[in-house]
C-alpha cells in the first residue's frame, strides 16, 4: 500500500497543467489533470490525478495538493509548503523542489523543471521532467505544460533540426533523414541541414506524393541548411526532388 500511495501522489506521465493569474496582485495558481504511472511495477496501475498549486509570489508555495482516484481507491496528499521551493525564471523556465506527504504520513521528495518550448501571445507551453524519490524508491515523470506565462513577451522560438546525413542520395543505402518523422509542437522552426557530400532539396508534397508549394529549400549545397516554420497542426510529407525515393514527414501538433 505504501508503494501506490507514493506512486499516485507524484508520477504523471502525459499531464497538461494549466496556469491561472491575476496579474493585480502576486498570487497565481496552476492547476492540472492527469494521468499517474508506477513504471518499476511488472503490472502499472493506471490512476486519475488531480494538481493544485498555489503561490503568492514566483518562488513562494503556498498550497499544494495532489487527488488520485480509481474505481477503488482514492487518495490525497498534500505539500509542505515551508520545504518548498519554486523559480521561474525570466526565460519562461522553472525548477520546483520539496516535500510531500500522504494521509498516512508517508514522505517524499519531489524535483520538477521546465523549459519553455512555445511562447503565443498569452501563454507558453513548457516540457518539464523531474523525479520523486523516498523510502529506498525512486521514479521519474514527464509533463507537457501549458497555460499563461508571465513572461510570455519573450522572443524565444521552439526549434527542430533535421539532419541530411552522408548517404542519403544512395537508394539502397542507409542514408534516411535524421529524425525522419519528428512530431513538433506548432510554431516550430524546423531547420535542415545538408550534411551530405552531394546536393539535395527539400520539396513539400501532399499525401498523394505530388508537389505542392508549401516549402521548397533549392539546392542545397553540401552544408548549406534550410528552414520553415509550421504554424498550424497536421501531418506534413516532403521529398528530396534530386533523390525523389527520399521522403520525410513533420508532424505539428
Amino acid at each position: 500500500m505504501r508503494k501506490i500511495i507514493f506512486l499516485s501522489t507524484i508520477m504523471l506521465v502525459g499531464f497538461t497543467l494549466f496556469f491561472t493569474q491575476s496579474f493585480a496582485s502576486e498570487d497565481f495558481e496552476i492547476r492540472g489533470n492527469g494521468f499517474s504511472l508506477d513504471s518499476n511495477l511488472d503490472s502499472p496501475t493506471l490512476y486519475q490525478s488531480t494538481l493544485r498549486l498555489n503561490f503568492n509570489s514566483l518562488s513562494e508555495v503556498t498550497y499544494g495538493s495532489m487527488i488520485i482516484r480509481t474505481d477503488d481507491i482514492t487518495l490525497a496528499t498534500r505539500m509542505i509548503p515551508e520545504e518548498w521551493s519554486f523559480s521561474y525564471n525570466a526565460d519562461g523556465s522553472f525548477i520546483g523542489s520539496g516535500s510531500v506527504y500522504t494521509l498516512q504520513d508517508t514522505y517524499y521528495k519531489m524535483k520538477i523543471t521546465g523549459e519553455r518550448k512555445f511562447v503565443a501571445d498569452n501563454w507558453s507551453m513548457w516540457q518539464a521532467v523531474g523525479e520523486i524519490e523516498g523510502n529506498n524508491e525512486k521514479y521519474s515523470f514527464q509533463l507537457v505544460v501549458t497555460g499563461d506565462d508571465r513572461f510570455a513577451t519573450s522572443s524565444q522560438k521552439s526549434t527542430q533540426r533535421i539532419i541530411i546525413p552522408t548517404g542519403n542520395a544512395q537508394q539502397h543505402e542507409m542514408g534516411e533523414y535524421i529524425p525522419e518523422s519528428p512530431t513538433i509542437f506548432r510554431g516550430t522552426i524546423v531547420t535542415w541541414m545538408n550534411h551530405d557530400t552531394v546536393t539535395h532539396t527539400v520539396q513539400s508534397q501532399d499525401g498523394k506524393g505530388n508537389v505542392i508549394p508549401l516549402f521548397n529549400s533549392g539546392v542545397l549545397q553540401p552544408g548549406d541548411s534550410f528552414e520553415h516554420q509550421f504554424n498550424e497542426p497536421g501531418i506534413y510529407d516532403y521529398l528530396c526532388t534530386l533523390h525523389p525515393w527520399r521522403v520525410g514527414t513533420v508532424i505539428v501538433v
